[in-house]
C-alpha cells in the first residue's frame, strides 16, 4: 500500500483465531497495517475465512493468505468471491494450492490492476 496513494485500492485484514489467538490480542497486532485504506476485522466464528479455509485446504497456520479482488467482487449468498489472485505464506511448508507468498511480486500484480 506504500507504493500508491491511490483510493483505487482497499485492503481487508482479518485476523482469525489461529495459534491461540484471541479478539483481546488484537490491540496488539493492528498496529502492523496503519494505512487509513486497511479496515481490519476480527473472525472467530471464520465467517470469512472459513470458506477459503475451505477452498484452500489450509492445514496448519493460517497466517498469511493474501488474496487479491477486483472492483466488481461481491460476496454473494451462494459463498465468498474468487480471488483475481492470491499467495501464501505457508504453502511450500504444506504443499498448499497458491503460489509462495512473494512480497515484491504481489505487490506488482496489485500495482498492475489498478487504473
Amino acid at each position: 500500500m506504500e507504493n500508491t496513494e491511490s483510493d483505487d485500492l482497499a485492503a481487508y485484514v482479518v485476523w482469525v483465531p489461529k495459534n491461540g489467538a484471541r479478539e483481546d490480542h488484537m490491540s496488539r497486532v493492528t498496529g502492523i497495517v496503519t494505512d487509513s485504506r486497511a479496515i481490519q476485522y476480527w473472525d472467530g466464528h471464520q465467517a470469512i475465512m472459513g470458506p477459503y479455509h475451505d477452498r484452500y485446504s489450509l492445514t496448519g497456520p493460517c497466517a498469511g493468505l493474501f488474496l487479491v479482488f477486483g472492483p466488481d467482487a461481491v460476496w454473494e449468498d451462494d459463498g465468498p468471491p474468487e480471488p483475481t489472485y492470491g499467495e501464501d505464506a505457508h504453502s511450500s511448508q504444506f504443499t498448499r494450492e497458491l503460489p509462495h507468498w512473494n512480497a515484491k511480486r504481489f505487490a506488482e500484480r496489485v500495482m498492475g490492476m489498478l487504473p
